[in-house]
């Protein structure tokens, strides 16, 4: 567990934007220590930059989380330049959407490697440091799709239900040897990652990006992420819904039929 967030070392994936960058000024404003790993270097930059002009002492990396090799390098990187971490948030991810018999195994692979193996990476690059110590927090960004099902999102939807899955196998495994783990899932975020996602089949269609682009702007500000990541790791949260539709979809997943889910998950969306 973290005792304090004052001074606690914190490493954030996906730090270049979106949620990574409101986490990562989420936790400066609590004074911590931020490392800022993300792809895209000059991404990192930025969020280091604004972590420093909120007063906290923060430092970019350029990582690719679907490198197994790279993200170990990066935990050597960081246990050498800045000490033993504290907090580590698996939030680097991509969207992706269409049905199964539309995409190619290489566009499945390639949504897999960043969304399940990237958390499965830094957990297996940090965990034992943390578990070593008997101290510390994971906070892995799933999603609010982990338990709402969709006809036209069974990659996006897959990847994060097994990023929820897993942190709670770890949790049950690393919360009693003092290391907490929790799920954050989002609801609709308003963040680039929707400009960026992959359109597959029938769901390229410019009308349904226009749509799904329209809906994701009126989402929930990224802060609002942050701020429950922060409290997760402060409370020792187990899964943390953000927004009132996740919030919502947890509470159907756990009460509906498995017809009536199934039901739901063919409606038209967007």
């Amino acid at each position: 567990m973290v005792n304090k967030l004052d001074g606690a070392l914190v490493l954030i994936t996906g730090a270049g934007s979106g949620i990574g960058r409101a986490t990562a000024m989420a936790f400066a404003s609590e004074r911590a220590r931020v490392l800022c790993a993300d792809i895209d270097g000059a991404g990192a930059e930025k969020t280091a930059a604004l972590c420093g002009e909120a007063g906290a002492e923060a430092h970019p990396f350029v990582c690719d989380v679907a490198d197994w090799e790279a993200v170990s390098r990066l935990a050597g990187d960081v246990d050498d330049a800045h000490g033993p971490l504290d907090v580590l948030v698996n939030n680097a991810g991509v969207g992706m959407t269409g049905r199964l018999a539309e995409m190619t195994v290489d566009e499945w692979r390639w949504i897999r490697s960043i969304n399940l193996d990237g958390v499965v990476h830094g957990c297996l690059a940090f965990g034992p440091g943390l578990l070593a110590r008997g101290s510390g927090a994971v906070v892995n960004i799933s999603s609010g799709l982990a338990y709402t099902t969709r006809a036209t999102e069974p990659a996006y939807v897959t990847t994060k239900a097994a990023v929820l899955a897993l942190s709670q196998c770890l949790r049950a495994d690393w919360g009693p040897r003092g290391v907490s783990v929790s799920a954050v899932c989002p609801g609709v975020i308003a963040t680039p990652i929707v400009t960026n996602t992959r359109y597959v089949g029938s769901r390229g269609a410019a009308d349904v990006r226009a749509r799904t682009e329209r809906i994701f702007r009126r989402g929930h500000p990224p802060a609002l992420v942050g701020r429950a990541v922060v409290d997760a790791v402060r409370r020792d949260r187990a899964v943390v819904p953000v927004g009132w539709e996740a919030k919502l979809g947890w509470g159907l997943h756990r009460l509906l039929p498995v017809s009536l889910q199934q039901a739901a998950a063919r409606l038209k969306f967007p």
